[in-house]
Parts: structure tokens; sequence; C-alpha cells
């Protein structure tokens, strides 16, 4: 008989503490099925971002979407066609790649939205480029699609 329900009927046991309980009881964890005592978690268990970690991803971000951005800036009139499409796949997934390895493998919504940001910087810093050195807009359709995929996959990647 469950210990929180005594007219349901168990057959399993708290992986902790042994008390048997039923199906409303049972909280899945890493190590077992627990009781909801027992699943209980301090504050200083929880998982979360530092901000010196999310520094680092955010730096990761930025750099390698710089780095991609000033290539995309000398290879962006070309009109490359559908390759374009391949080379925000690869930005998207350098970018996330990046701040998963900066923020100690840690994936959360957080850090997905930095990878998101940083394939994004990508994206933007080629048409500041061309502005600038041009003396006129940049051509945005094939840049915003580049950049809705990269930071799509970025995020995707981070995320899992």
């Amino acid at each position: 008989m469950c210990a929180n329900h005594p007219k349901v009927e168990t057959y399993v046991s708290c992986s902790n503490c042994g008390k048997p309980i039923c199906p409303d009881c049972m909280v899945q964890a890493p190590v077992g099925i627990k009781c909801r005592d027992c699943a209980r978690l301090p504050r200083s268990a929880r998982v979360i971002l530092k901000p010196s970690t999310a520094a680092r991803a955010i730096g990761a971000a930025f750099g390698v979407g710089t780095a991609f951005g000033v290539g995309l800036a000398f290879v962006g009139g070309y009109g490359l066609g559908f390759v374009t499409f391949i080379i925000a796949y690869i930005v998207g997934l350098a970018c996330g790649r990046a701040v998963l390895a900066a923020s100690g493998r840690y994936r959360a919504p957080a850090t997905a939205w930095i990878a998101a940001a940083g394939a994004a910087w990508a994206y933007v810093v080629p048409a500041v480029v061309i502005a600038l050195s041009a003396g006129g807009a940049a051509s945005t359709g094939v840049q915003a699609i580049g950049l809705l995929i990269a930071g799509f996959i970025a995020h995707r990647e981070v995320i899992g």
C-alpha cells in the first residue's frame, strides 16, 4: 500500500528511503524513482548559469559571430546562391558549439539564445561592413534568411 494513499496498492518503493509509493507519488530522479520528500533538492544542488560562465559564452558567441561576419562581408558580393544556406548552417553550428564549449556544456534556454544572438551577429557585421565600404545599404533579403537559419541552428545545437 502507498504511504500517502492507503487505498492504492503498489509494489514500488522509494530508492532512497524505501517508502512504498504509487504512480501519483513517484518522482523520476537520475538515480531511480523517489518519493516527493526525497526528491526535493536543496538550493545548493541546482545548476544555474553563473555570470562568469555567461560572460564566457557571450564572448565566444560574439567572437565566432564576428569572425564569420568578417568572412561573409568579403564573400557577400559574389552571389553564392544555395551555398548561402549551407554557410548559414555552418555559422549556426559553429556558434552553437562555441557557446556550449565556453559554457561548460550548459544546455539551457539562456545559452541557446546567446548562441542564436552570436549567429545573428554574424549577419549584422557584414551588413555594416558592406554599408560602410559601399556607402549605401546592403541587400537584406538573403542576409535575413541566412540570419534566421543560422540563429535557428545555433539555438537547436545548444538545446539539443
